[in-house]
């Protein structure tokens, strides 16, 4: 678990907080830890979260904590493509989470499965108002990995889901969003 040095309130997405929330979390859940007692095991089951198009500028980061403009800084890039971009890490195998927090980019972990979508989309995840399933075979979600595997396991990645719509946060481009004035 990634050492957290702050109590953050409210706890909010993305940040290294949270993803020890949620790995607390996974870890606690009977439901997930039963149907994916053989996840990774035999393949790379960790996965990578690319969150493209992050609404950056639309935050004030003036009325932030500290903590939170530091990891904004370290772990949000910024390209002409996809906008402003983070990642996060999940390690998974046997039903355990031994690992969750964002990294400075894909390439700084091993990983069998990255799953990418717009910062808007990864939120109606995180809402519980769209499915993992759903959004990859919809095409709000695109995924880097073997998508049978996906399927196979799919109770687990939907609790997964689940689990992270569980997490009671708040949204850093909501709760610190720019005030228009004038």
């Amino acid at each position: 678990m990634v050492d957290v040095s702050c109590d953050p309130n409210p706890l909010v997405f993305p940040s290294q907080a949270w993803f020890a929330a949620y790995e607390g979390e996974i870890n606690a859940d009977e439901g997930y830890r039963i149907a994916s007692e053989d996840w990774g095991v035999g393949f790379d089951g960790d996965i990578v979260f690319e969150m493209i198009q992050i609404p950056i500028d639309e935050m004030d980061f003036g009325t932030m904590p500290r903590y939170l403009r530091n990891e904004f800084d370290a772990y949000v890039t910024e390209d002409d493509v996809t906008g402003y971009t983070g990642y996060a890490y999940l390690r998974l195998e046997g039903g355990e989470c031994t690992g969750a927090r964002l990294l400075e980019g894909p390439g700084e972990v091993e990983y069998g499965f990255l799953l990418s979508a717009t910062a808007a989309k990864w939120k109606s995840l995180l809402k519980g108002e769209l499915g993992i399933v759903d959004g990859l075979m919809g095409g709000g979600f695109e995924l880097d990995g073997n998508m049978r595997t996906i399927l196979q396991y799919s109770d687990s990645v939907a609790r997964l889901t689940e689990l992270s719509a569980s997490i009671d946060a708040e949204f850093a481009d909501e709760w610190f969003q720019t005030i228009e004035t004038g």
